[in-house]
């Protein structure tokens, strides 16, 4: 059973640096879902989500992306939706929308 479809062609990647960066998720039509992943090795990312390109987090706002791990948040019915991201090191942030499958 596959538990998580990506969209084709859809993710998106934040350089996170100890300044808050942010993009638009452009290719979010039809999807419920975003997995978040953060590569680095050794630093927490932390993430938030909006409806304004203005959107910034911080590290006591935001919520934590530990070293290497990925999460899945729903997607808000934003119809714009913005992700933002910021890490004390230079990492990447991946973002993939995608549609959790329930059921057997």
């Amino acid at each position: 059973m596959t538990l998580f479809t990506p969209k084709t062609a859809g993710t998106q990647n934040i350089a996170a640096t100890s300044s808050s960066a942010n993009i638009q998720l452009t290719n979010i039509s039809g999807c419920s879902q975003v997995k978040i992943k953060n590569a680095d090795a050794t630093n927490m990312a932390f993430i938030d989500i909006g409806s304004t390109s203005a959107l910034t987090t911080s590290a006591t706002t935001g919520m934590p992306v530990g070293p290497g791990e990925s999460v899945y948040v729903s997607i808000p019915n934003y119809g714009t939706v913005f992700v933002a991201a910021v890490s004390a090191v230079t990492s990447t942030v991946y973002f993939t929308p995608g549609n959790a499958n329930y059921g057997g």
